[in-house]
Order: structure tokens, then C-alpha cells, then sequence
């Protein structure tokens, strides 16, 4: 992989929304983003009943193949032995982000070892897709809305509820107001050393806590970007 690249973690392989607005915006803007057999096996086992499985989403639908497994997590010290194989398996295939709901859960000292960061994929599309990539993943996702049919401005509406920040990045777009966000979001949104903007390495307190480099400045960032960071200041 290169810089350029993303490793998903189970639970974003398991939401077919985030999944969906996930490797359609990737794909969009030129990323590579892949997941190993040990992800999908505990994607497809938290996936919903009714969901069909994500060998056969990569397989059938995306047309991907699986990345690299790692054939030992020895070293790592994230705590649960499952996450300390998604670890070396994003290692493994030379990610740069590992995206998952859970970030916390990721040790930093694995991460920066790596050069690597874990970010939730709601800020990751937030701060790093284009609006191209955004609404590529929004009309995929009201193209396969039929019960019930939803608009490209329904969809973005309904993308409120878990991904607000990605929302409000891309709110003037739509003639529509995001749905009052859920309040069980998760707290801690970034976790490494690689600047979500530009890749670079993160030296200081802020800019690891942002994932932002001090290179990424106010004159650089967009109306919209501007008021998502004030809003996470």
C-alpha cells in the first residue's frame, strides 16, 4: 500500500452505510483501502442477520481481494489479542490509517511504531474526502435505497444521526439539515502519527489530538472545514 492507503476495521466493514461512504469515497479520491481475512471473519460475524456477507460484498460487488494477513502479533501491546491482529495485518499490508469505530481500543505505541494512526471513519471522510468523494457515496447510497426510496438530500439528512461531523464538513451541499446527532458517539476520534490532511508526521500535542500537522493552517481549510474545527476545539 501506499501513503494513500486505509485498513478497515471490523466495525466499519459491519455498517453497511459507513462501509458504503467508506470505499465509495476512497475509491473517488484515489485511495486504496483493503481489510484482511481475520477483519472480515469478525465483520461478517457482528454484521446484522439480514446483512449479506462481506466476502461476497468484496468478492461480487467491490471486486477486491483480501490483504495480507500477518503471521505474528509478537511485540504489539494492545490489549485484546483479536485487535493486536488487525494491528499487524494493517502493518502487514503497509497502511497508513487504520479506520474503526473504536479507536481507543488501539494502542499508541503500536500505532507510532508503524507510522501509522486509527481514526473513526466519520472524522477520517470529514477531514480528508473531497466533496466529489462525499457525494459519490451519498448518490451509491440513495441508489440502493428502495424501502424507503430516499433522496440524495434524504440520505445526507439521515447520515446526521452517526456521522456529524462528516455532515457538517459537506452541510452546504444539500438542501437539508442533518437529523440531530446520536448522543452515544464515540469520544476519542484519532490516535497516531500520521496527519489526516497530508500524511506527514505529528510531532506535537495538538496536532496528535487533531490529527492535523502544523502545516494543515487556517488559510488552507475551507468555510466548512474552519467551523468543523472550531467545533472540535
Amino acid at each position: 500500500m501506499s501513503p494513500r492507503s486505509c485498513s478497515l476495521d471490523a466495525n466499519t466493514l459491519a455498517s453497511p452505510v459507513t462501509r458504503t461512504l467508506v470505499v465509495a469515497g476512497a475509491r473517488a479520491d484515489g485511495f486504496r483501502v483493503a481489510w484482511s481475512a481475520h477483519v472480515e471473519a469478525e465483520a461478517d460475524r457482528h454484521a446484522r442477520v439480514a446483512a449479506s456477507r462481506i466476502s461476497t460484498v468484496r468478492a461480487d460487488i467491490l471486486g477486491m481481494e483480501l490483504s495480507p494477513s500477518a503471521a505474528s502479533t509478537e511485540g504489539l501491546v494492545t490489549v485484546s489479542i483479536e485487535l493486536r491482529q488487525v494491528v499487524a495485518d494493517s502493518v502487514r499490508a503497509g497502511a497508513r490509517y487504520l479506520i474503526t469505530i473504536d479507536v481507543d481500543d488501539f494502542a499508541f505505541e503500536d500505532l507510532a511504531a508503524s507510522e501509522m494512526s486509527a481514526v473513526n471513519p466519520d472524522y477520517f471522510m470529514a477531514l480528508r474526502f473531497t466533496e466529489y468523494a462525499y457525494k459519490e457515496g451519498v448518490s451509491l447510497l440513495a441508489g440502493v435505497a428502495k424501502n424507503p426510496p430516499r433522496t440524495e438530500a434524504k440520505v445526507h439528512c439521515m447520515l446526521g444521526r452517526r456521522h456529524t461531523h462528516l455532515t457538517t464538513r459537506f452541510g452546504d451541499i444539500y438542501e437539508s439539515a442533518p437529523v440531530q446527532a446520536d448522543r452515544d458517539q464515540p469520544s476519542i476520534l484519532f490516535r497516531g502519527v500520521a496527519c489526516l490532511r497530508c500524511d506527514s508526521h505529528l510531532d506535537d500535542e495538538d496536532g496528535r489530538r487533531l490529527g492535523l500537522c502544523a502545516d494543515t493552517g487556517d488559510a488552507d481549510l475551507r468555510g466548512p472545514d474552519r467551523a468543523l474545527l472550531r467545533h472540535l476545539i
